[in-house]
């Protein structure tokens, strides 16, 4: 919602020019309006008639955020109302919503307003608790995958799959998916590992992958799927409760030929220090050839399964009690021992809810919770596809000039070159994934592009939104730049008001501030002995220890940072309690009687002044350019039902 109106005695428009949220507010409930408050035309200006409705909303939204209380009564609030309307008759006359910086700005707002129409929460919300679901569970699975090019051309996309079918086929007759994988799989780590990826849990592979091996039970082969690596099949071999993830400190030996030394030999002298009782993170600094780690003690970052070499990985949750340290072992890097730190379960739902929720929105995830908005959206509109198009091109380039429809939604159409300028620079998706991303995203668009004329509640937002924007456009050009700008008429204004901007009785002081009531007590006695401040300080302050803080300055009778009941004069004070932890002592060197203010001193106020007696000028002058004609029997309608609510 827009804040039309803003207090005419408390305002401050040096501040409004930097936030125009003082101009614009959102609010995200609208209150229904009556149909027939609907076609009641209020009040006209200069022929464009503004109807009950409008103003019933804004007041029910503004009337509760006024800060002055005069402002809330209905008349004063119809008066600004018609004011509002009339500054905004003049902007667009002016033709300030064509210019670039306003049109830019509105669209970063109309942005950020889309942006609420666009959570698809039940979808999201499903793939959060999805996820979690996963992250308690691990799954070890082995896959065999033949290689293919996300825009690859069908022939070669064929010979893929048959590739992977014949794998699986021989699996299911007998064959060990093992020796199956050494021959058929494009994965250089069959070699080592005869396709075995160790455990994994959510978020560990892409999701098409991960949600293969979720809903493959144990023992069983999965069909074949394609991500875009190429084709995939995976036996899943274990699932088990998830261990969470560790913190261990680790010391490691290297395997270096051009060492002569015996890694092993030395790895087992440090693990007979670390029995005897020797510090390991001393041990860690001296001995340890992970130099990053090393540093710190041997001590590395917390890790789940999957993220560590497979037997590095099992000696560490293999620990059982803080402290404990595990025998040498070896990996392809060298000898090693680890020490556990400590060990993290996995945390409930509710502690681990905002990590999940960035990843499911910022992950591979993203993607199936817009292609399920698209899929809700698209069955309001008159959508028609043509998927068999893409059959004329082996890849999207063959699309670059086409003027063929490939989508329609409702009477816009999308060519064959819409498509190639959306997809051009997708590397890692073949060209059918690409046409269906292709599809939800100009589906998403249209949605965004027509929502002012579909949703209501964005409409009457908007055009606030619109509103505020050209107001403070308009506020910056007749009233804010123009005060900044002239001095010489910031001058003659504040010489007709001087009377208005004085000073009070003043005192030219020194404010003492202690902790302690006998350290108050100790130097209300030494300025009243004329000890200077510094001196003061050396004899009160302890070291680091502060007792006493001094501030000096004017200040008016009455100020805000005078003890309550304290009155100016001159001398030296009795000691205020202002709380338990805080007495104050003043003293007044000198008194200064009433006086006028210079222009430097109060130029912020007179600048406030200044600018509302513009602006009060302004307001007279659209009242005479423009005319304004009340319908006085909904006005007086509209001022019984509010008054007496």
């Amino acid at each position: 919602m827009t804040v039309l109106f803003y207090s005419k005695s408390k305002r401050n428009p040096l501040k409004m020019r930097f936030n125009k949220l003082v101009i614009i507010i959102l609010l995200f409930a609208l209150n229904p309006v009556m149909a027939q408050d609907e076609k009641k035309i209020l009040f006209s200006v200069d022929g464009e008639d503004v109807y009950n409705a409008e103003f019933i909303r804004v007041y029910e939204k503004n009337k509760d955020i006024v800060v002055d209380d005069d402002q809330k009564d209905f008349e004063d609030y119809f008066n600004l109302f018609v004011d509002f309307k009339l500054k905004l008759k003049q902007a667009r006359e002016l033709s300030l919503d064509t210019i670039s910086s306003y049109r830019e700005e509105l669209a970063k707002y109309r942005e950020q307003l889309v942006q609420p129409y666009l959570q698809n929460p039940e979808a999201t919300e499903e793939l959060i608790r999805e996820a979690y679901e996963r992250t308690l569970q691990e799954v070890n699975a082995s896959h065999i995958l033949v290689r293919l090019e996300p825009d690859a051309i069908p022939a070669d996309t064929l010979k893929a799959f048959l590739k992977i079918t014949e794998a699986r086929a021989k699996i299911l007759n007998g064959a060990s998916f093992d020796s199956i994988a050494r021959i058929y799989s494009e994965d250089p780590s069959v070699k080592t590992n005869n396709g075995n990826l160790g455990y994994f849990s959510a978020f560990s592979m892409v999701y098409s992958f991960e949600n293969a091996a979720y809903t493959t039970e144990k023992g069983d082969v999965s069909e074949p799927f394609r991500t875009r690596f190429g084709y995939h099949i995976l036996k899943i071999n274990d699932k088990r409760e998830s261990p969470g993830e560790v913190q261990v400190a680790h010391i490691m030996i290297k395997k270096d030929s051009t060492v002569l030394r015996d890694p092993k030999d030395q790895i087992d002298q440090i693990y007979m220090k670390l029995e005897r009782g020797d510090d390991f993170a001393s041990m860690a600094r001296e001995q340890s050839d992970d130099l990053g780690s090393a540093r710190k003690g041997g001590v590395l970052p917390k890790f789940g399964t999957g993220r560590m070499i497979k037997s590095f990985e099992e000696v560490a949750f293999s620990l059982q009690a803080e402290g404990d340290f595990s025998e040498p072992f070896e990996t392809q890097y060298g000898w090693h021992i680890l020490k556990l730190l400590k060990k993290y379960p996995i945390p409930d739902y509710e502690e681990l809810y905002p990590k999940l929720e960035s990843k499911v929105k910022n992950g591979s995830r993203s993607s199936y919770v817009e292609r399920s908005l698209a899929e809700r959206i698209v069955k309001d509109y008159n959508y028609v596809t043509f998927k068999s198009k893409l059959q004329k091109h082996n890849s999207i380039e063959g699309f670059e000039q086409s003027e063929d429809t490939l989508l329609r939604i409702e009477e816009k159409y999308f060519t064959g070159r819409s498509f190639y300028l959306y997809g051009k620079d997708i590397k890692q998706k073949g060209m059918e994934e690409i046409y269906d991303d292709f599809c939800n995203k100009m589906v998403i668009n249209y949605y965004k592009e027509n929502l002012n004329v579909t949703n209501k509640e964005f409409a009457l937002t908007y055009q606030e939104y619109k509103d505020g924007l050209l107001l403070f456009e308009l506020l910056q050009r007749e009233i804010w730049k123009k005060s900044e700008t002239d001095s010489a008429g910031l001058q003659t204004f504040f010489e007709s008001n001087r009377s208005k901007y004085t000073w009070k009785k003043r005192g030219s002081l020194v404010m003492a501030s202690c902790t302690r009531l006998e350290k108050a007590e100790l130097v209300r006695s030494l300025l009243m002995q004329g000890e200077s401040t510094a001196s003061i300080k050396d004899k009160v302050n302890e070291g680091a220890t502060i007792h006493v803080l001094f501030s000096e300055g004017k200040l008016e009778e009455g100020s805000s940072k005078l003890p309550k009941g304290y009155v100016l004069k001159e001398g030296v004070s009795k000691v205020y309690e202002e709380n338990k932890d805080n007495f104050t002592i003043i003293r007044v060197d000198h008194l200064f009687g009433p006086q006028w203010k210079t222009l430097s001193e109060t130029r912020g106020e007179v600048m406030n002044d200044y600018q509302k007696y513009l602006e009060d000028n302004w307001v007279k002058a659209l009242h005479q350019k423009y005319q304004v004609k009340v319908n006085h029997k909904n006005y007086k309608e509209l001022k019984n039902r509010f008054s007496k609510s």
